[in-house]
């Protein structure tokens, strides 16, 4: 005969014997919006026209809030399945109020910005002025290079040309080159070292920012080239790898993981499975760590404090159809998650975590993965804006892809929105 254990004794013997008890933290609600079924690539949201409403950038055009009504305000190519727009960025660059739009493009092999008009919606009216051309460009973040508080500076992950970041000056945009090649796919920026200044991130190491971030001749640190790489092939699988390659990244981002006083870096692989954590080391390689190796193709991630604990949160979902069908896993489930980090609640295994999500005590961290969306048509794209887009006083999400464009609405504080259709 089995007999029943009430729950409070369980945790009774568990504190009387020193185990840690930490419970599943709670989740939030969601709910789904379908804004447009088209294809996309990417998303961001800024008020556009100056209503005092948050509006939704993607593609060739914008969507005026709280109704989502589409506005077409520019012609984009459409080359091998993909809209030619990997990341819109919104940045008043002429100093008239209105958002443009900074844009970047891989096949048109450029980085452009579009002049918000103010007023008109038509494609016309829409201005379109080259920053950088002749390299294709992966993705794009805004950032502050210049540290004065604001994110006004683009940084962009560019192939065949030196790593730059781009300054607004007088409505136009001036360069600083701060490495002497490009570095791979993934571009992040933080500040590594806490000395104050915004390093930048690469999938080989990062550029250690000096006192006058226009300054050339960053520093390159290798501190992750030889742990973010790709495992060998197993013994007779085909095609065999001769040797193990750097893992191409998505966006990259600086957090004090373990809470040891150090910064670390966290990022997902962009063209093959796992999301990861490096673990920042006085000596030698930084470690890298698994989160979650679950699902492939994580491009797109943001960190935020999603639940208002007072903790950063990564945001992140894997692309639909990023290489076509090319890359490992690209037929599999479409996916939306948020992780958690906590200490814990067993010592820490220094084998780390196995195939799958994050294992309690991987260097004494425990990442809780929460499932937003999963098994349907929204996946993460190329970016994820996390913002409280109705006012409400919690964080929705945007997406976009190749499957449609998406809000996520968070219900923590709100009731669902009006005007938009529901999944």
């Amino acid at each position: 005969m089995y007999h029943r254990v009430p729950l409070i004794i369980l945790l009774w013997a568990a504190l009387a014997l020193g185990v840690q008890v930490n419970p599943r933290p709670p989740e939030i609600p969601f709910q789904s919006h379908t804004i447009d079924p088209g294809a996309a690539e990417t998303a961001a949201v800024a008020d556009i026209n100056h209503d005092g409403r948050l509006d939704i950038v993607s593609g060739e055009n914008w969507y005026e809030a709280p109704t989502w009504t589409k506005h077409r305000f520019r012609d984009l190519n459409f080359v091998q399945q993909y809209i030619d727009d990997f990341s819109d960025l919104p940045l008043d660059v002429d100093g008239d109020g209105y958002p443009d739009i900074v844009s970047v493009s891989w096949f048109a092999k450029r980085i452009a910005w579009w002049k918000n008009p103010g007023h008109a919606s038509l494609p016309s009216s829409w201005k379109e002025a080259e920053i950088h051309a002749g390299f294709n460009i992966e993705f794009a973040i805004l950032a502050d290079m210049d540290n004065d508080g604001k994110a006004n500076e683009v940084v962009a992950q560019e192939n065949g040309t030196p790593q730059a970041w781009y300054e607004v000056r007088n409505g136009a945009f001036v360069a600083h080159v701060v490495g002497d090649r490009s570095y791979g796919h993934g571009i992040g920026v933080g500040d590594i070292n806490k000395d104050g200044r915004t390093d930048v991130l690469t999938p080989r190491g990062w550029l250690e920012a000096p006192a006058d971030p226009r300054a050339g001749n960053w520093t390159f640190h290798p501190d992750w080239e030889t742990t973010n790489v790709t495992a060998p092939a197993p013994p007779g699988a085909q095609p065999q790898v001769a040797s193990p390659r750097v893992t191409d990244l998505g966006f990259m981002h600086v957090a004090d993981v373990n809470g040891d006083g150090k910064n670390d870096v966290i990022a997902g692989a962009a063209h093959d499975y796992g999301v990861f954590w490096f673990e920042h080391t006085d000596e030698g390689p930084w470690t890298r760590r698994a989160i979650d190796t679950a699902w492939s193709q994580a491009h797109a991630s943001t960190l935020v404090d999603l639940n208002g604990d007072g903790r950063m949160d990564l945001v992140t979902g894997k692309r639909f159809m990023a290489h076509n069908g090319g890359d490992p896993g690209e037929r599999e489930p479409l996916g939306v998650y948020w992780y958690e980090f906590r200490p814990a609640a067993t010592p820490a295994n220094t084998a780390g975590a196995a195939r799958g999500v994050g294992r309690p005590g991987s260097a004494g961290v425990e990442w809780v993965r929460h499932v937003i969306e999963y098994g349907g048509r929204i996946g993460g794209g190329m970016q994820i804006p996390v913002v409280d887009i109705d006012a409400d006083g919690d964080l929705d999400l945007v997406c976009a892809g190749k499957s449609g464009l998406f809000l996520i609405e968070n219900l923590s504080k709100g009731r669902p929105a009006r005007g938009v259709s529901r999944r």
